[in-house]
């Protein structure tokens, strides 16, 4: 996001690490009586925020709620969400972190607890119920070695947005193949419009939203899951066509009008150019939800839909899964099991978690959860999304969220020198592989779920 490194502000995957951090109430099964071991009960929480009235609904619904409800006090110290994840990266290296850690993904998250800035939370997972609660696959990625380590958050896909008002006047649907992508792409260009929203000012990260799309749309889940699990690699033709891709884009101007306005082009410029008719089409992450209503004069005129093929080798309509904030305790913590019962009480409850997705259009935690447990006031786009998802078997990998840490930086900041075109997509790929090879040696890669295709294989 907002899944900060994945998190900018498009309500972004920072924006989703509004979603929390600090406190202690249990909304499972463990007593409310933190202060029992002799902590403080006292914990500290860093929030970001894509608007007021999200900060205000945060506030409200988990700080306030838990500090009523509990033995235990959250303080929260709001971030600006363009930073968050620098600072918080800044304030753990330091030992000065929040009692709770935001993440952007799994992916950081496992970087904090190998490097022991973070806790083990094994003995919390058991009393609140962690694996019964959240989807499997979540679950599974929230633990390194063996041991949980953090808890997920908020969780959602990549698609791809537009302005209904504009497609109905255009004649154009939402695509489902390349072919119907590029001619959307080049009758938005002929019409003077930014074709394909993207760039990366003020956060280089969001170049991995776009990698993230075009690689699930492109080579597809089972050759990524190849990938990340080491039985084919970063440097095959299929990824290489994938990157290949994104440049004619740029070549064409297509992409963010060109490799210049990529590098002065941010997130609220591509969603404030969808809102007024500049530009055509922009495939980002669901946490978009939030910053589009906020965007749009009629927020009924934004519409989503799936991401399309990008090659013949893949089904349209793939959903790369997306972890937006992951929450770890920092191994500096006054009182680890109140920090705990907080990240609990945040994303282990799903009345409370829809109750805050229906005010502000967050993405909620993976959490176990049927479409008849949304409030009857949450978007219906929103109902829509989290009822395809589960009932997919096209579903996907985010980078932040299954590739390991360092591939996933190298992913980031070499893609510039793709964008300017002083690498190819050869090189650029032959340095993830290289990245990607020394964690797999190591021992530090995620483990991905298995597609669906080879289930019970």
């Amino acid at each position: 996001m907002r899944i900060t490194k994945r998190a900018l502000i498009s309500v972004s995957f920072v924006a989703t690490a509004s979603l929390a951090l600090a406190g202690c109430v249990s909304s499972g099964g463990g007593s409310n009586n933190n202060n029992s071991d002799g902590g403080t009960g006292e914990v500290t929480y860093w929030g970001a925020f894509y608007a007021p009235t999200t900060e205000e609904a945060f506030q409200e619904i988990f700080v306030d709620g838990f500090n009523a409800e509990s033995d235990a006090s959250v303080d929260m110290e709001v971030k600006e969400l363009t930073t968050i994840g620098q600072l918080t990266d800044t304030a753990v290296s330091a030992g000065q972190a929040p009692d709770i850690v935001y993440s952007d993904g799994p992916t950081s998250a496992s970087d904090f607890a190998r490097a022991d800035r973070t806790l083990p939370l094994g003995e919390y997972a058991e009393q609140y119920g962690w694996e019964d609660k959240f989807l499997p696959w979540a679950y599974e990625l929230s633990t390194v070695d063996g041991e949980v380590s953090s808890v997920p958050a908020s969780y959602g896909s990549m698609a791809l947005f537009y302005n209904t008002e504009v497609f109905k006047e255009h004649g154009w649907t939402p695509p489902t193949t390349l072919a119907e992508f590029e001619t959307i792409a080049k009758e938005a260009d002929e019409a003077g419009m930014v074709p394909i929203g993207g760039g990366n000012a003020g956060y280089q990260g969001m170049s991995e939203w776009l990698i993230t799309s075009v690689f699930n749309a492109a080579v597809g889940p089972e050759k990524l899951y190849d990938a990340l699990t080491g039985e084919a690699s970063f440097t095959d033709p299929e990824f290489v066509s994938a990157i290949e891709l994104i440049q004619s884009w740029i070549d064409k101007g297509w992409l963010a009008g060109g490799s210049e306005s990529y590098f002065t082009t941010d997130d609220t410029a591509n969603v404030t150019g969808l809102a007024n008719g500049t530009t055509a089409m922009y495939m980002t992450g669901t946490w978009t939800f939030n910053s589009l209503g906020e965007v749009f004069d009629d927020p009924s005129q934004w519409g989503w839909a799936p991401l399309p093929s990008l090659s013949d080798a893949v089904e349209p309509g793939v959903y790369p899964l997306a972890i937006g904030t992951q929450l770890s305790v920092s191994a500096d913590a006054a009182d680890p099991a109140a920090a705990a019962s907080f990240i609990d009480y945040v994303a282990g409850d799903v009345d409370r978690a829809l109750s805050y997705t229906a005010r502000t259009g967050e993405n909620p935690p993976p959490l176990q959860m049927s479409a008849d447990q949304f409030p009857e006031d949450v978007d219906e786009r929103t109902v829509q999304l989290y009822t395809d998802i589960p009932e997919s078997t096209n579903v996907g990998y985010a980078t932040w969220t299954f590739f390991p840490p360092k591939t996933n930086a190298y992913l980031i900041s070499e893609f510039d020198k793709v964008v300017t075109g002083d690498a190819t997509a050869e090189e650029y790929l032959a340095g993830m592989q290289d990245a990607f090879d020394k964690e797999f040696d190591a021992g530090t890669t995620l483990v991905p779920f298995t597609p669906s295709s080879r289930a019970g294989q």
